[in-house]
């Protein structure tokens, strides 16, 4: 069995080890929980604790409509799902157990796209996530990997390829159904991304300074001029949206100290509001008064 690692941790693998990785993650259960009435403790009605099983902490109160998906039993399905489409690739596959919150992460490197480009190839994956916080749906879309650069990218928006479920009965009944469905459209369409690169490619960008460029980004993807400065240094002041989509992406991926919520906030902002819109116009930077 592979060590339990982080985005950068790949490992070749079968599903079969894959799956003996999955059930080292944290567990899940919902306990009772009480309020003081006097001298005595009075169970409160339809409402309980969601406990991760592994630390033994309650991780939120939780209503009895609310059904805990375990990180087992939200990953196994994606599992089935890659050998009941007898995919024929070998997988690449990164697990991050961050207790209440995990991710798994499968490439197939004989899915390469985007290979005559500056930058080297992308392996065509998935990555899927589970939370304990009672708050997040279990989530799964397409993820991709750069072979040179080794950024990682999530494309959580391409349109039907992706996965959501809430934590109740009526979308847990459905959720195997709905992995089948993604694992064979993301198989299908393989080379979807290849125009939203070509478009983010042929999409210009012109700053007038550097300090313009900071603030660009400080708006539209870190909400920091400290975070903003440091990727800035990566973006010409004559660029497009793919090359800043990647100074963005190879920051989360690689710089240090970058905690895996601010790496997955910055891959989303970098996603939504970079290479998913059709232009990315500069925010001057205000003059002072």
């Amino acid at each position: 069995m592979f060590a339990i690692g982080n985005i950068q941790n790949y490992h070749e693998a079968t599903v079969e080890e894959a799956r003996r990785a999955i059930r080292g993650l944290d567990g899940v259960d919902t306990v009772p929980l009480y309020r003081v009435r006097g001298d005595a403790y009075e169970a409160i009605e339809n409402i309980f604790g969601v406990r991760n099983t592994s630390t033994d902490k309650i991780t939120m109160p939780v209503s009895g409509r609310y059904k805990p998906i375990s990180h087992l039993d939200g990953f196994t399905p994606v599992l089935d799902a890659i050998e009941h489409a007898d995919i024929g690739h070998d997988m690449m596959v990164s697990l991050e157990n961050h207790n209440d919150t995990a991710q798994l992460y499968v490439l197939f490197p004989s899915l390469m796209f985007n290979e005559d480009r500056d930058g080297g190839g992308m392996m065509y994956g998935f990555r899927f996530k589970n939370q304990y916080d009672a708050k997040t749906a279990f989530r799964g879309h397409v993820f991709c990997w750069r072979v040179l650069c080794k950024n990682g990218s999530t494309h959580a928006r391409l349109g039907e390829l992706q996965v959501s479920a809430m934590h109740v009965d009526s979308h847990i009944q459905s959720l195997r159904e709905k992995i089948d469905e993604f694992i064979t459209g993301m198989l299908s369409t393989a080379t979807r991304l290849d125009q939203l690169i070509d478009d983010a490619i042929e999409s210009p960008i012109y700053f007038n300074n550097y300090d313009e460029v900071v603030h660009t980004l400080t708006h539209y993807v870190t909400g920091s001029d400290r975070r903003s400065k440091v990727i800035a240094e990566s973006v010409p002041l004559e660029t497009n949206r793919w090359q800043m989509y990647n100074a963005i992406t190879e920051h989360a991926s690689h710089a240090p100290k970058v905690s895996w919520q601010t790496r997955d906030r910055l891959l989303d902002a970098a996603e939504r509001n970079v290479l998913m819109v059709k232009t990315l116009d500069p925010i001057a930077v205000p003059v002072a008064g």
